[in-house]
């Protein structure tokens, strides 16, 4: 059973009360597995490994489930995570923060880069408090040619999708040399038929 739910935990929940398999596809805003594993993938065939890279994620950290599973894979595989966000988007989940660094400035945060992923604001489960506009964002946090002038030359540029251009991403970047976004695409087929297969009682070396 593949189950996408706005509850968080719906997965757990189904999982505990039936005998079927269940693949979480995303549950509210805690974790998205099978996206995890596609922009581990990308990276790997990109770099040839996570051990030692650095990957930065920009956005709204607090809603994302996207954020949550690649912080747990890419730390596992040895990478090192900086989150990067408006304060207001920010979890207040101590046991998550504990495991990357927190950096206020993109500038900063995207210096030291291998990877840089652009995360889509997620407008339907924020109060319209939490940011002032979305110009605003896009001037202070949004991936942009200047903004990349602070990070390395070849840092490659990924996004879940779907993106909000002129927000997260100026279209330039997006459709621009850096970006691996549809190779995240293709790896995300190849991810989900992985698991599907294997949970389907495929070869365990396959």
């Amino acid at each position: 059973m593949v189950v996408r739910h706005k509850g968080t935990g719906v997965p757990k929940f189904l999982a505990d009360n039936s005998k079927a398999i269940i693949v979480n596809a995303g549950d509210g805003a805690h974790e998205h597995p099978t996206q995890a594993l596609l922009d581990m993938l990308t990276i790997e065939e990109k770099l040839g490994t996570l051990e030692g890279k650095n990957v930065t994620i920009v956005g709204d950290i607090r809603h994302s489930r996207v954020a949550r599973s690649n912080l747990w894979g890419m730390t596992t595989m040895g990478a090192h995570v900086t989150l990067c966000g408006p304060s207001t988007l920010v979890p207040r989940n101590t046991e998550l923060m504990d495991k990357v660094t927190w950096e206020s400035d993109v500038k900063k945060a995207v210096k030291d880069a291998d990877a840089i992923i652009a995360l889509r604001l997620q407008k339907e489960r924020m109060d319209d408090a939490l940011l002032p506009s979305m110009r605003e964002y896009r001037n202070t946090f949004g991936i942009t040619h200047e903004l990349l002038e602070c990070a390395k030359d070849k840092v490659l540029i990924m996004h879940p999708g779907p993106i909000n251009r002129g927000v997260e991403l100026d279209s330039e970047i997006a459709d621009g040399e850096h970006s691996v976004i549809l190779d995240q695409v293709t790896n995300g087929v190849a991810v989900r038929m992985a698991v599907l297969y294997l949970l389907a009682g495929g070869r365990a070396n396959a």
